[in-house]
C-alpha cells in the first residue's frame, strides 16, 4: 500500500529528535569553544609570570650582555622544567620557544616601539616569550574551522623591566671615553688656561 504523499510531508514524529541532536551538536561545539578559550587565557597568565621570571633575572649587572642573556636562559628552563609547567606545557595543547627573545642585544626591542635614537631613555628591554596555542586550532561540527588565519593562535607575550648596564659597557662605552674627556680638559687642577675647577660626575658606572 501506497503512503499518501500529504500525509509524508505533515508527520511530524522524529523532528523532536533532530532538534536535540541539532542542539546538543551545537551546545557541544560552543562548549569546546569556551573550553579552549578558556585554558588559553589561563595560561597566557602562567607565560607573562615565566616572561617576568626571566626578564628580572637578565636585568642584574654582569660582566657582559651574554652573561645576562644566560642568567635569563637558565631561569627559563628551569621554571619549564618544574613537574607542574612540564605537565600543562607537555601535553601538545601549547609551545613555547626554546629560548626567549630578548632583541637587539644592545637596542632591545626600542626599535619596534620608535623609541627617539637621541633619548637615552631606553625602557623596552626585557624578555619576550611568542606562544602557540595549538588548542585553539579546532574544526568544529557546523560552523566549520576556527583557524582562517595563519596568525591564529600566537601570541607574544612579553615583560620589560629594563637592564642593569654592563662591566663591558662601563669600562668600553663609559670610563674610556671620560678618561679621554678628562685628559683633554682645561681645568685650574691640570694648570691649563681655565682658572675654574671642572665638575666631573659619572652616570652610575
Amino acid at each position: 500500500m501506497i503512503a499518501n504523499p500529504v500525509r509524508v510531508v505533515k508527520n511530524q514524529r522524529g523532528i523532536l529528535t533532530l532538534d536535540f541532536i541539532f542542539a546538543m551538536m551545537l551546545g557541544m561545539s560552543f562548549t569546546m569553544v569556551f573550553f579552549a578559550l578558556t585554558l588559553t587565557l589561563s595560561l597566557v597568565e602562567v607565560t607573562q609570570y615565566i616572561s617576568f621570571s626571566v626578564a628580572r633575572a637578565a636585568l642584574g649587572a654582569q660582566e657582559t650582555r651574554s652573561l645576562q642573556v644566560q642568567l635569563g636562559n637558565r631561569k627559563y628552563n628551569e621554571l619549564r622544567e618544574r613537574p607542574i609547567f612540564r605537565a600543562i606545557f607537555g601535553r601538545g595543547w601549547f609551545r613555547l620557544p626554546v629560548q626567549p627573545d630578548y632583541g637587539d642585544p644592545v637596542a632591545g626591542f626600542n626599535t619596534e616601539y620608535n623609541v627617539d635614537p637621541n633619548d637615552d631613555n631606553s625602557t623596552f628591554y626585557g624578555a619576550r616569550i611568542r606562544i602557540e596555542a595549538r588548542i585553539l586550532d579546532i574544526t568544529i561540527p557546523l560552523l566549520g574551522s576556527s583557524k582562517t588565519n595563519p596568525e591564529t593562535g600566537f601570541a607574544n607575550v612579553q615583560t620589560f623591566l629594563g637592564r642593569e648596564v654592563t662591566t663591558e659597557e662601563c669600562r668600553e662605552s663609559f670610563n674610556r671615553a671620560r678618561w679621554t674627556a678628562i685628559q683633554n680638559l682645561h681645568s685650574s687642577y691640570a694648570g691649563a688656561r681655565n682658572p675654574l675647577p671642572v665638575l666631573i660626575t659619572d652616570n652610575g658606572c
